[in-house]
């Protein structure tokens, strides 16, 4: 087994603590070298006497027992939400700049750490495909990024219609509804939950689009839009593509040599849709991808990326008292986010020094996250109590216990009883999963023999793969969680 998968993390046990620790000492000794290295000759501020810290190392002995009730989201049991373990360059990179508290809105405000994020940018669109007239920067997250991205569109080309799937983020609803835009549609999808390419060609030919927005790993069941298919459309009717690559933008990786050239043929991505796709990314208008998804980052760190630099230019803003050092980059001066920390940039940047993101750095780990939906997939279909909603396009599993006849009610009902043993609402779960719930409408779509007589909602089980440890030990917590799965529908 590659060391990559163990060295960079914290490990579900603690396994690398000592590690860490010892790179933490390493970090705040270095801290302490460079305060002391400003302005020697200055006295101290700080009294003789020793400092009383008793009253704050009360709050913290209460401040980490409160933590206690946070729940295992490093575990390989937790499959619920996109919820990974942070890796050991993320911490080291946030905490080595944290303590100092650079702001990237201006270069001034952190000339390091504004470096950094132009570097960790200028990855990111080799990455993707894009050239050198590109543009893009870090984010919040990918919410804000799709925000800006539409804004930018919109300041650019003008009003028009906005058109995105039933199964897109909700975000996309709400940033047509904040960005004045009325006229945007909700497109139905296949029973892959991808975007009906027939429905989206209808709505095309009706009037002006401004935006189509792609999914590459929508959120609910990981689906990836037939990106190819929506650019033979781009080629009749003009509009601006932006994919909404949150979740699944790194699994480009897995194409990727360590020169970001494309692999050949299908070396390291067996199904050829997913392969096409991941090729296709290149030619969107802009996207949104999450280092704090699959790119190994904590929370905190999303991004935007532009083909053209022109939409730059839509969302240019200037402020009298900062953006003085012209000669530099003053990155808020493009990005709807004014403030934003140093030390997310700083800790993305050292993670992908230790992982980047091609096939034999990150692409290891998204590959071990691939492999383990594949094999969950797999396993369903061979019992006799389960069934597949659909295979995952990327890592993302939904699924349901078979009811006794082709019923929609049945079926929640059995998928209910599983989720509260397996989820947040025991106290003590072997596993815990999450449940995806879908309209009427798509669960006529995807369970098309199914009678839905109430007009319900589907509620189906659902397991996010995000973390590297499914696949290791050959499998060996993807196949305890089919056994627990059937332990309980047969009891």
């Amino acid at each position: 087994m590659d060391d990559l998968l163990f060295s960079n993390f914290i490990g579900p046990g603690a396994e690398n603590i000592d590690t860490l620790r010892n790179l933490l000492n390493k970090v705040i000794d270095f801290h302490e070298g460079w305060r002391k290295s400003y302005y020697q000759e200055d006295d101290t501020l700080f009294p003789p006497s020793i400092l009383d810290t008793k009253s704050f190392e009360k709050e913290l002995e209460i401040f980490l027992e409160r933590s206690k009730k946070n729940l295992p989201y490093f575990h390989p049991r937790y499959v619920a939400q996109m919820l990974k373990d942070p890796t050991i360059p993320t911490i080291l990179g946030y905490l080595t700049f944290m303590m100092s508290n650079p702001n990237n809105h201006a270069y001034e405000g952190g000339p390091v750490t504004t470096e950094m994020e132009m570097e960790v940018t200028d990855l990111l669109k080799r990455f993707v495909g894009y050239n050198a007239d590109g543009w893009g920067h870090l984010t919040s997250g990918g919410s804000l990024a799709n925000l800006e991205a539409l804004w930018a569109a919109r300041d650019t080309y003008g009003q028009g219609k906005v058109l995105f799937s039933e199964v897109s983020h909700y975000s996309w609803k709400r940033i047509c509804k904040i960005l004045s835009i009325p006229d945007y549609k909700e497109i139905s999808v296949d029973s892959n939950f991808r975007i009906n390419l027939n429905a989206l060609e209808d709505e095309l030919k009706k009037e002006n689009t401004l935006m189509v927005v792609a999914n590459l790993g929508s959120t609910g069941s990981g689906s990836v839009d037939d990106i190819e298919g929506i650019l033979s459309l781009l080629n009749k009717y003009n509009f601006h593509l932006h994919i909404d690559a949150a979740y699944g933008g790194f699994f480009r990786s897995l194409i990727l040599d360590s020169d970001y050239k494309i692999i050949p043929g299908f070396q390291t991505v067996p199904e050829e849709y997913l392969y096409r796709q991941l090729i296709a990314l290149q030619e969107a208008d802009s996207l949104t991808i999450d280092p704090h998804k699959h790119g190994a980052v904590s929370y905190g760190a999303g991004a935007v990326l532009y083909r053209n630099m022109e939409l730059q230019q839509a969302i240019l803003n200037t402020a009298p008292y900062t953006y003085h050092k012209t000669d530099k980059p003053n990155i808020g001066m493009f990005s709807l986010e004014g403030s934003r920390p140093g030390a997310m940039a700083a800790a993305t940047y050292l993670t992908f020094r230790a992982l980047p993101p091609h096939f034999h750095g990150l692409g290891k780990l998204v590959n071990s996250s691939y492999l383990s939906a594949r094999h969950l997939y797999e396993e369903i279909e061979k019992t006799q109590d389960f069934a597949n909603l659909s295979k995952p396009d990327l890592d993302i599993n939904c699924f349901f216990n078979r009811p006794g006849k082709k019923d929609i009610t049945e079926l929640n009902t059995k998928s209910l009883k599983l989720y509260n043993r397996l989820s947040v609402e025991n106290a003590k779960p072997e596993f815990i999963l999450s449940k995806f719930v879908i309209s009427p409408e798509i669960a006529k779509t995807v369970l098309s023999d199914y009678i839905n007589s109430q007009n319900e909602n589907l509620i189906s089980l659902r397991t996010v793969n995000i973390k590297h440890w499914g696949s290791l030990d050959n499998f060996r917590y993807i196949d305890l969680l089919v056994k627990e799965l059937e332990i309980i529908a047969n009891n």
